[in-house]
């Protein structure tokens, strides 16, 4: 950890030389291990924070501006504090990477009396669904709220992190990602309820298992991809349920027993949307349950479920996606394995034998260089604590 904290200090310090005194902060990547797309639905999700992270480096300043600079982002961000509202400004940041801190200045109502360097520091991978935006915006307003001494509970702080997203960078996604930066406790994942907010911690063993993500190395932009498209299938679905008479309030509210009866009412885009979201939401609590009790191969088969509704149902995979899966069905040692994230690219997930990682990462690169002739990054993740302060 020592090697990392010298590396960002130093990094802003470079960009900031007239910084004397810094705080820094480490904000989490997320898994999630079972639960996709439900979490704007009222689902129960699993999640996991990670040991990757964005570092967030915070200096004053005497000039009543507040910067953003990046060790992963060419383009920088300077606005006045005098013209932190304006909507010119919120118009600009729209466009570029500092959108997510910008909206966390904005969003805080913290009446900035001096002015803040921000630095990032990143070693999350871009655009595979581990969630940079939610890691940037939740460590922005935990370390704009530690600077000045003001309480929020996690579940304000996740709240406004996610309304960052739908108001400045125009995605309408739920709270899962949030929630799981903010409230990540090491060796265990997060079992959410996305309507009431309650949560548990579900242990994980990683003496057995591991959790192992291969990137596709097809980038992808939930602002450019078909995520806010999924979103208002869903909603189209909720509403027509709702006219025939269903009583609920989120499309998780439906049984799979439900799903008879909701083929005849809804069109075959609404209804396959459906199905996967009700489906979905069922396989978390059972997997939840199969892994407490060390039944590891029945829950790895309800990974495989998952990327299978992902792929033909909600229809957010991609081809080499459904490949990458298909390849880590036949290696030695993994339990399941399913597309993770958004969709349209990023990363699959796979559940494999603490024995046979090695071995898993060396064939899956072997197949996907035949394949695609590139090498993919692999990512080994240890299940990590949330947002905190470093130094």
């Amino acid at each position: 950890m020592s090697s990392i904290i010298d590396t960002v200090i130093a990094h802003h310090q470079e960009h900031y030389p007239q910084s004397t005194d810094c705080a820094l902060f480490a904000s989490p990547g997320r898994i999630n291990i079972i639960g996709e797309h439900i979490d704007y639905n009222g689902g129960t999700v699993l999640p996991a924070a990670i040991d990757k992270h964005i570092y967030i480096c915070v200096s004053r300043n005497d000039d009543g501006i507040i910067r953003f600079i990046s060790a992963n982002h060419t383009e920088t961000g300077e606005v006045a504090i005098n013209n932190l509202y304006s909507p010119q400004t919120m118009t600009h940041a729209a466009h570029t990477w500092w959108v997510y801190p910008y909206g966390a200045c904005v969003l805080s109502n913290i009446e900035f009396d001096y002015g803040l360097d921000f630095s990032f520091y990143s070693t999350l991978p871009v655009g595979a669904g581990i969630s940079s935006s939610a890691s940037i915006t939740v460590g922005t307003l935990y370390a704009l709220y530690s600077l000045y001494n003001k309480k929020i509970k996690n579940i304000d702080l996740a709240l406004q992190a996610q309304k960052v997203e739908w108001d400045f960078a125009g995605v309408n996604c739920g709270i899962m990602d949030q929630m799981a930066i903010i409230n990540g406790k090491k060796d265990n994942a997060i079992m959410l309820n996305t309507r009431s907010m309650d949560y548990s911690f579900i242990p994980v063993d990683t003496s057995a298992v591991r959790f192992v993500l291969v990137n596709s190395g097809v980038k992808h932009s939930l602002r450019e991809s078909g995520y806010n498209d999924r979103r208002q299938e869903c909603e189209r679905a909720l509403l027509m349920l709702k006219k025939a008479g269903f009583a609920i309030n989120e499309l998780c509210d439906c049984s799979v027993d439900d799903l008879i009866q909701i083929q005849t009412i809804l069109p075959q885009t609404e209804y396959k949307r459906t199905c996967h979201v009700i489906t979905e939401n069922h396989r978390v609590s059972q997997f939840a349950q199969e892994i407490q009790y060390y039944n590891l191969s029945k829950a790895g088969e309800l990974l495989y479920k998952s990327h299978e509704s992902l792929s033909v149902y909600y229809e957010v995979s991609i081809p080499l996606i459904d490949e990458m899966v298909e390849w880590a069905s036949s290696i030695d040692g993994v339990y399941g394995s399913r597309l993770m994230g958004g969709g349209f690219g990023g990363c699959t997930i796979s559940m494999v034998a603490l024995y046979a990682v090695e071995h898993f990462t060396g064939a899956i690169a072997q197949k996907f260089k035949k394949k695609e002739n590139r090498t993919p990054e692999i990512y080994e993740c240890s299940i990590g604590d949330g947002t905190r302060r470093i130094e």
